[in-house]
Protein backbone atom coordinates (compact mmCIF):
# COMPACT_ATOMS: atom_id res chain seq x y z
CA UNK A 1 0.00 0.00 0.00
CA UNK A 2 2.34 2.40 0.61
CA UNK A 3 4.48 1.75 -2.24
CA UNK A 4 1.86 2.21 -4.80
CA UNK A 5 1.25 5.36 -2.26
CA UNK A 6 4.69 6.97 -3.11
CA UNK A 7 4.54 5.33 -6.72
CA UNK A 8 1.27 7.88 -7.26
CA UNK A 9 2.62 11.23 -5.90
CA UNK A 10 5.82 10.68 -7.49
CA UNK A 11 4.19 10.11 -11.15
CA UNK A 12 1.79 12.84 -9.81
CA UNK A 13 4.74 15.55 -8.94
CA UNK A 14 6.64 14.54 -12.18
CA UNK A 15 4.14 15.02 -14.33
CA UNK A 16 3.02 18.81 -12.45
CA UNK A 17 6.24 20.30 -11.17
CA UNK A 18 7.50 20.47 -15.25
CA UNK A 19 3.98 21.09 -16.65
CA UNK A 20 4.08 23.87 -14.14
CA UNK A 21 7.92 25.08 -14.81
CA UNK A 22 7.13 25.39 -18.51
CA UNK A 23 3.78 27.49 -17.81
CA UNK A 24 5.49 29.53 -15.75
CA UNK A 25 8.51 29.84 -18.44
CA UNK A 26 5.85 30.60 -21.01
CA UNK A 27 3.85 33.18 -19.84
CA UNK A 28 6.87 35.13 -18.43
CA UNK A 29 8.53 35.71 -21.65
CA UNK A 30 5.12 36.11 -23.87
CA UNK A 31 4.49 38.79 -20.72
CA UNK A 32 8.12 40.50 -21.39
CA UNK A 33 8.19 40.40 -25.18
CA UNK A 34 4.49 41.86 -25.50
CA UNK A 35 6.06 44.70 -23.13
CA UNK A 36 9.36 44.65 -25.23
CA UNK A 37 6.78 44.70 -28.83
CA UNK A 38 4.77 48.21 -27.21
CA UNK A 39 7.60 49.41 -26.33
CA UNK A 40 9.00 48.93 -29.96
CA UNK A 41 5.76 50.19 -31.78
CA UNK A 42 5.46 53.00 -29.62
CA UNK A 43 9.38 54.07 -30.71
CA UNK A 44 8.28 53.04 -34.53
CA UNK A 45 5.22 55.24 -34.20
CA UNK A 46 7.65 58.44 -33.59
CA UNK A 47 10.18 57.63 -35.94
CA UNK A 48 7.38 56.67 -38.64
CA UNK A 49 5.43 60.43 -38.51
CA UNK A 50 9.08 62.01 -38.53
CA UNK A 51 10.13 60.22 -41.81
CA UNK A 52 6.71 61.04 -43.10
CA UNK A 53 6.94 64.51 -42.56
CA UNK A 54 10.43 64.25 -44.11
CA UNK A 55 8.90 62.54 -47.14
CA UNK A 56 6.61 64.84 -48.17
CA UNK A 57 6.94 66.48 -51.02
CA UNK A 58 10.41 64.63 -52.16
CA UNK A 59 11.21 63.49 -55.43
CA UNK A 60 12.47 59.83 -55.92
CA UNK A 61 16.21 60.86 -55.73
CA UNK A 62 15.24 62.63 -52.44
CA UNK A 63 13.46 60.01 -50.69
CA UNK A 64 16.81 57.66 -51.56
CA UNK A 65 18.98 60.68 -50.42
CA UNK A 66 16.87 59.91 -46.83
CA UNK A 67 16.49 56.50 -46.76
CA UNK A 68 20.73 56.29 -46.79
CA UNK A 69 20.84 58.45 -43.12
CA UNK A 70 17.52 57.30 -41.77
CA UNK A 71 20.11 54.22 -40.10
CA UNK A 72 22.10 56.98 -38.80
CA UNK A 73 19.78 58.96 -37.89
CA UNK A 74 17.35 57.30 -35.55
CA UNK A 75 18.99 53.88 -35.64
CA UNK A 76 21.00 52.10 -33.18
CA UNK A 77 22.86 48.78 -32.78
CA UNK A 78 19.97 47.41 -31.69
CA UNK A 79 18.13 49.09 -33.86
CA UNK A 80 17.81 48.70 -38.15
CA UNK A 81 15.80 51.20 -39.70
CA UNK A 82 15.25 51.02 -43.52
CA UNK A 83 13.22 52.02 -46.35
CA UNK A 84 11.27 49.19 -48.28
CA UNK A 85 10.51 50.44 -52.09
CA UNK A 86 8.30 47.96 -54.16
CA UNK A 87 9.49 45.08 -51.64
CA UNK A 88 13.14 46.29 -52.18
CA UNK A 89 15.32 48.03 -49.81
CA UNK A 90 17.02 50.84 -50.65
CA UNK A 91 20.44 52.82 -49.59
CA UNK A 92 22.29 49.26 -49.74
CA UNK A 93 20.62 47.97 -47.07
CA UNK A 94 20.00 43.98 -46.59
CA UNK A 95 16.35 42.69 -47.25
CA UNK A 96 16.12 40.24 -44.05
CA UNK A 97 15.61 36.57 -44.92
CA UNK A 98 12.76 35.30 -42.29
CA UNK A 99 10.02 33.51 -43.11
CA UNK A 100 7.09 35.26 -43.36
CA UNK A 101 8.99 38.76 -44.54
CA UNK A 102 6.85 38.74 -48.09
CA UNK A 103 2.85 38.60 -46.05
CA UNK A 104 4.57 41.26 -43.73
CA UNK A 105 5.80 43.92 -46.44
CA UNK A 106 2.47 43.33 -47.78
CA UNK A 107 0.31 44.45 -45.03
CA UNK A 108 -1.38 47.41 -45.31
CA UNK A 109 -1.22 49.49 -42.44
CA UNK A 110 1.45 48.17 -39.55
CA UNK A 111 2.02 44.61 -38.52
CA UNK A 112 4.66 42.98 -36.78
CA UNK A 113 6.74 39.81 -37.14
CA UNK A 114 9.02 37.92 -34.52
CA UNK A 115 11.61 35.58 -36.00
CA UNK A 116 13.44 33.31 -33.09
CA UNK A 117 16.16 32.44 -35.66
CA UNK A 118 17.28 36.01 -35.24
CA UNK A 119 15.66 37.12 -32.46
CA UNK A 120 14.37 40.06 -33.61
CA UNK A 121 11.17 41.80 -34.19
CA UNK A 122 10.44 43.49 -37.17
CA UNK A 123 7.63 46.15 -37.83
CA UNK A 124 6.47 47.41 -41.66
CA UNK A 125 4.72 50.65 -41.54
CA UNK A 126 3.18 51.35 -45.10
CA UNK A 127 3.77 55.13 -45.57
CA UNK A 128 2.77 55.13 -48.97
CA UNK A 129 1.68 52.32 -52.19
CA UNK A 130 5.22 52.17 -52.93
CA UNK A 131 7.27 52.71 -49.54
CA UNK A 132 7.10 50.78 -46.08
CA UNK A 133 9.02 51.78 -43.11
CA UNK A 134 10.91 48.79 -41.88
CA UNK A 135 12.52 48.21 -38.19
CA UNK A 136 13.95 45.45 -36.85
CA UNK A 137 14.50 45.62 -33.05
CA UNK A 138 16.73 43.40 -31.30
CA UNK A 139 15.07 41.31 -28.46
CA UNK A 140 17.67 38.87 -28.17
CA UNK A 141 17.45 39.84 -24.47
CA UNK A 142 14.40 38.91 -24.38
CA UNK A 143 15.43 35.32 -25.30
CA UNK A 144 18.15 35.01 -22.97
CA UNK A 145 15.95 36.10 -19.81
CA UNK A 146 13.81 32.59 -21.16
CA UNK A 147 16.83 30.53 -21.22
CA UNK A 148 17.57 32.19 -17.05
CA UNK A 149 13.85 31.66 -16.69
CA UNK A 150 14.09 28.25 -17.70
CA UNK A 151 16.97 27.39 -16.13
CA UNK A 152 16.20 28.44 -12.89
CA UNK A 153 12.55 27.00 -13.20
CA UNK A 154 14.02 23.63 -14.07
CA UNK A 155 16.60 23.78 -11.18
CA UNK A 156 13.42 24.79 -8.51
CA UNK A 157 11.32 21.40 -10.85
CA UNK A 158 14.70 19.50 -9.95
CA UNK A 159 14.31 20.02 -5.92
CA UNK A 160 10.60 20.26 -6.07
CA UNK A 161 10.31 16.77 -7.07
CA UNK A 162 12.92 15.22 -5.11
CA UNK A 163 11.75 17.31 -2.09
CA UNK A 164 8.40 15.86 -3.41
CA UNK A 165 9.43 12.45 -3.16
CA UNK A 166 10.99 13.08 0.32
CA UNK A 167 7.63 14.45 1.55
CA UNK A 168 5.48 11.53 -0.18
CA UNK A 169 7.46 9.01 1.63
CA UNK A 170 6.56 10.77 5.03
CA UNK A 171 2.62 11.31 3.48
CA UNK A 172 2.70 7.60 2.63
CA UNK A 173 3.52 6.38 6.34
CA UNK A 174 0.98 9.00 7.61
CA UNK A 175 -1.80 7.93 5.21
CA UNK A 176 -0.88 4.43 5.17
CA UNK A 177 -0.82 4.16 8.93
CA UNK A 178 -4.65 3.47 9.50
CA UNK A 179 -4.74 0.74 6.81
CA UNK A 180 -2.13 -0.95 8.51
CA UNK A 181 -3.96 -0.71 12.16
CA UNK A 182 -7.06 -1.93 10.42
CA UNK A 183 -5.08 -4.58 9.23
CA UNK A 184 -3.72 -5.47 12.12
CA UNK A 185 -7.27 -5.64 13.89
CA UNK A 186 -8.37 -7.51 11.36
CA UNK A 187 -5.97 -10.07 11.60
CA UNK A 188 -6.54 -9.97 15.19
CA UNK A 189 -9.92 -10.68 15.29
CA UNK A 190 -9.66 -13.15 12.64
CA UNK A 191 -7.12 -15.08 15.67
CA UNK A 192 -9.49 -14.32 18.25
CA UNK A 193 -12.72 -15.54 16.31
CA UNK A 194 -10.35 -19.17 15.87
CA UNK A 195 -8.99 -19.23 19.28
CA UNK A 196 -13.06 -18.81 20.46
CA UNK A 197 -14.33 -20.97 17.66
CA UNK A 198 -11.69 -23.79 18.34
CA UNK A 199 -12.53 -24.26 22.13
CA UNK A 200 -16.44 -25.02 21.03
CA UNK A 201 -15.63 -27.05 18.17
CA UNK A 202 -13.25 -29.15 20.17
CA UNK A 203 -15.67 -29.94 23.43
CA UNK A 204 -18.58 -31.30 20.19
CA UNK A 205 -16.04 -33.08 18.47
CA UNK A 206 -15.16 -34.70 21.30
CA UNK A 207 -18.50 -35.52 22.86
CA UNK A 208 -19.85 -36.81 19.31
CA UNK A 209 -16.77 -39.23 19.18
CA UNK A 210 -17.24 -39.97 22.92
CA UNK A 211 -20.57 -40.93 21.92
CA UNK A 212 -19.33 -43.25 19.19
CA UNK A 213 -17.13 -45.18 21.34
CA UNK A 214 -18.20 -45.23 24.85
CA UNK A 215 -20.97 -47.07 26.44
CA UNK A 216 -22.72 -44.12 28.22
CA UNK A 217 -26.10 -44.64 30.98
CA UNK A 218 -28.73 -42.86 30.27
CA UNK A 219 -27.60 -39.86 32.91
CA UNK A 220 -24.22 -39.50 31.48
CA UNK A 221 -25.40 -39.78 28.21
CA UNK A 222 -27.81 -36.45 28.42
CA UNK A 223 -25.67 -34.57 30.51
CA UNK A 224 -23.10 -34.91 27.39
CA UNK A 225 -25.54 -33.87 24.83
CA UNK A 226 -26.53 -30.93 27.45
CA UNK A 227 -22.58 -29.94 27.05
CA UNK A 228 -22.48 -30.53 23.64
CA UNK A 229 -25.89 -27.96 22.86
CA UNK A 230 -24.38 -25.31 25.08
CA UNK A 231 -21.09 -25.19 23.03
CA UNK A 232 -23.29 -25.44 19.47
CA UNK A 233 -25.45 -22.57 21.18
CA UNK A 234 -22.43 -20.15 22.30
CA UNK A 235 -21.03 -20.95 18.26
CA UNK A 236 -24.51 -19.81 17.24
CA UNK A 237 -24.87 -16.48 19.20
CA UNK A 238 -21.11 -16.22 18.14
CA UNK A 239 -22.61 -16.00 14.48
CA UNK A 240 -25.36 -13.88 15.16
CA UNK A 241 -23.15 -11.75 17.08
CA UNK A 242 -20.70 -11.33 14.43
CA UNK A 243 -23.75 -10.97 11.92
CA UNK A 244 -25.03 -7.61 13.22
CA UNK A 245 -21.87 -6.58 13.62
CA UNK A 246 -21.35 -6.83 9.68
CA UNK A 247 -24.74 -5.27 8.78
CA UNK A 248 -23.92 -2.20 11.05
CA UNK A 249 -21.07 -2.09 9.28
CA UNK A 250 -23.27 -1.59 6.03
CA UNK A 251 -27.02 -0.83 6.57
CA UNK A 252 -27.19 2.70 8.24
CA UNK A 253 -30.27 2.10 11.54
CA UNK A 254 -33.26 3.66 10.83
CA UNK A 255 -34.57 6.47 13.44
CA UNK A 256 -37.75 6.97 14.55
CA UNK A 257 -38.57 8.06 18.10
CA UNK A 258 -39.74 5.29 21.14
CA UNK A 259 -40.27 5.36 24.40
CA UNK A 260 -37.26 4.60 26.57
CA UNK A 261 -40.00 2.64 28.96
CA UNK A 262 -41.79 0.17 26.65
CA UNK A 263 -38.35 -0.54 25.16
CA UNK A 264 -36.91 -1.55 28.16
CA UNK A 265 -39.94 -3.93 29.12
CA UNK A 266 -39.68 -5.39 26.06
CA UNK A 267 -35.85 -6.10 26.01
CA UNK A 268 -36.01 -7.42 29.34
CA UNK A 269 -38.94 -10.03 28.95
CA UNK A 270 -36.61 -12.54 28.07
CA UNK A 271 -35.18 -12.33 31.64
CA UNK A 272 -36.24 -12.93 35.45
CA UNK A 273 -35.43 -11.11 38.53
CA UNK A 274 -34.27 -7.96 36.69
CA UNK A 275 -35.30 -4.58 38.28
CA UNK A 276 -36.74 -1.83 36.10
CA UNK A 277 -36.88 1.88 37.42
CA UNK A 278 -36.83 5.34 36.28
CA UNK A 279 -38.63 7.56 34.63
CA UNK A 280 -39.81 7.45 30.73
CA UNK A 281 -38.57 9.29 28.14
CA UNK A 282 -38.47 9.92 24.09
CA UNK A 283 -35.36 8.83 22.46
CA UNK A 284 -34.94 8.90 18.26
CA UNK A 285 -32.66 5.66 17.18
CA UNK A 286 -33.70 2.73 16.03
CA UNK A 287 -35.69 0.86 18.65
CA UNK A 288 -34.38 -3.15 17.63
CA UNK A 289 -31.14 -2.05 18.33
CA UNK A 290 -31.48 -0.09 21.38
CA UNK A 291 -33.19 -3.65 22.73
CA UNK A 292 -30.11 -5.61 21.44
CA UNK A 293 -28.01 -3.39 23.43
CA UNK A 294 -29.77 -3.49 26.66
CA UNK A 295 -30.24 -6.78 26.49
CA UNK A 296 -26.04 -7.62 26.16
CA UNK A 297 -25.88 -4.91 29.24
CA UNK A 298 -28.10 -7.46 31.11
CA UNK A 299 -26.31 -10.63 30.38
CA UNK A 300 -22.52 -9.06 30.93
CA UNK A 301 -24.37 -7.85 34.36
CA UNK A 302 -26.33 -11.42 35.01
CA UNK A 303 -22.45 -13.31 34.25
CA UNK A 304 -20.74 -10.88 36.20
CA UNK A 305 -22.47 -12.82 39.39
CA UNK A 306 -23.77 -10.87 42.84
CA UNK A 307 -25.78 -11.55 45.05
CA UNK A 308 -28.27 -8.79 44.05
CA UNK A 309 -30.53 -8.43 40.41
CA UNK A 310 -29.55 -6.61 37.73
CA UNK A 311 -30.97 -2.82 38.21
CA UNK A 312 -31.71 -0.98 34.93
CA UNK A 313 -32.71 2.36 35.53
CA UNK A 314 -34.02 5.06 33.48
CA UNK A 315 -33.42 8.62 33.01
CA UNK A 316 -34.08 11.37 30.93
CA UNK A 317 -30.85 11.27 28.98
CA UNK A 318 -30.24 7.57 28.56
CA UNK A 319 -30.32 4.72 31.26
CA UNK A 320 -27.78 2.57 33.36
CA UNK A 321 -27.08 -1.09 34.29
CA UNK A 322 -26.03 -2.34 37.13
CA UNK A 323 -25.08 -5.48 38.71
CA UNK A 324 -23.08 -6.59 42.02
CA UNK A 325 -20.82 -8.57 40.71
CA UNK A 326 -17.22 -9.07 40.30
CA UNK A 327 -16.28 -5.73 39.19
CA UNK A 328 -13.52 -4.81 36.83
CA UNK A 329 -9.84 -3.34 36.77
CA UNK A 330 -8.98 -0.22 35.03
CA UNK A 331 -6.63 -2.19 32.45
CA UNK A 332 -10.14 -4.70 31.93
CA UNK A 333 -12.64 -1.55 32.02
CA UNK A 334 -10.07 -0.21 29.13
CA UNK A 335 -10.10 -3.00 27.28
CA UNK A 336 -13.73 -4.16 27.54
CA UNK A 337 -15.25 -3.07 24.34
CA UNK A 338 -12.57 -5.03 22.41
CA UNK A 339 -13.59 -7.83 20.17
CA UNK A 340 -13.33 -11.21 22.29
CA UNK A 341 -11.90 -9.58 25.46
CA UNK A 342 -13.08 -11.47 28.46
CA UNK A 343 -12.23 -9.82 32.01
CA UNK A 344 -12.84 -13.11 33.18
CA UNK A 345 -12.70 -16.23 31.21
CA UNK A 346 -13.31 -18.93 33.77
CA UNK A 347 -16.46 -17.01 34.42
CA UNK A 348 -17.35 -16.37 30.41
CA UNK A 349 -16.63 -20.38 29.63
CA UNK A 350 -19.10 -20.99 32.08
CA UNK A 351 -21.71 -18.72 31.28
CA UNK A 352 -21.19 -19.46 27.30
CA UNK A 353 -19.46 -15.52 27.08
CA UNK A 354 -17.84 -15.12 23.60
CA UNK A 355 -16.65 -11.54 24.48
CA UNK A 356 -18.56 -9.63 21.27
CA UNK A 357 -21.35 -8.41 23.41
CA UNK A 358 -20.33 -5.20 24.78
CA UNK A 359 -18.45 -4.89 21.21
CA UNK A 360 -21.78 -4.67 19.42
CA UNK A 361 -23.20 -2.40 22.55
CA UNK A 362 -20.25 0.35 21.33
CA UNK A 363 -20.90 0.13 18.04
CA UNK A 364 -24.78 0.20 18.39
CA UNK A 365 -23.94 3.22 20.00
CA UNK A 366 -21.51 5.01 17.87
CA UNK A 367 -24.39 4.98 15.02
CA UNK A 368 -26.71 6.51 17.35
CA UNK A 369 -24.20 9.41 18.29
CA UNK A 370 -24.66 7.87 22.05
CA UNK A 371 -21.99 7.33 24.77
CA UNK A 372 -21.30 4.49 26.76
CA UNK A 373 -19.12 4.45 30.39
CA UNK A 374 -18.08 1.85 32.72
CA UNK A 375 -17.98 2.28 35.92
CA UNK A 376 -16.25 -0.21 38.22
CA UNK A 377 -14.83 -1.46 41.35
CA UNK A 378 -13.36 -4.95 41.93
CA UNK A 379 -15.75 -7.02 44.32
CA UNK A 380 -18.40 -4.36 44.67
CA UNK A 381 -19.84 -4.22 40.82
CA UNK A 382 -20.23 -2.44 37.57
CA UNK A 383 -22.68 0.58 36.50
CA UNK A 384 -22.98 0.92 32.73
CA UNK A 385 -24.51 4.00 31.62
CA UNK A 386 -25.70 4.69 27.85
CA UNK A 387 -26.24 8.08 26.98
CA UNK A 388 -28.49 8.74 24.53
CA UNK A 389 -27.99 12.03 21.87
CA UNK A 390 -30.83 13.93 22.69
CA UNK A 391 -30.21 16.27 19.99
CA UNK A 392 -31.52 14.00 17.40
Amino acid sequence: MRTQIVAAMTALVLLLFPLGAFMIVHQGFSLTMERERARALSEEAAIARAVALELSGKSKEGVFTTASSLQRRYGSQALSVALVYRGETMAGNERPQVQGMEELLETQGRATLLDSSTQKLFIAHKLSDDLTLLLASDVSAVYEFRRELAFWAGGLSVVGVVLSCMLSVIVSGWLARPFKQLAAQRQELIDALAHEMRTPLTAILGGVRLLERANLDEEKRVRLLGSMAKEAQRLSDMGDRLLMLTRLEHDAPEFAPFSSMEMAREALDAFDSVILEGEDAVFTGERELMICLLRNLVVNGMRAGGTEPVRITLMKNGFSVTDSGCGMTKEQIARAFDPFYKADKSRARTHGGAGLGLTLCKKIARLHGGKLEIESEVGKGTRVVYHFDTSL
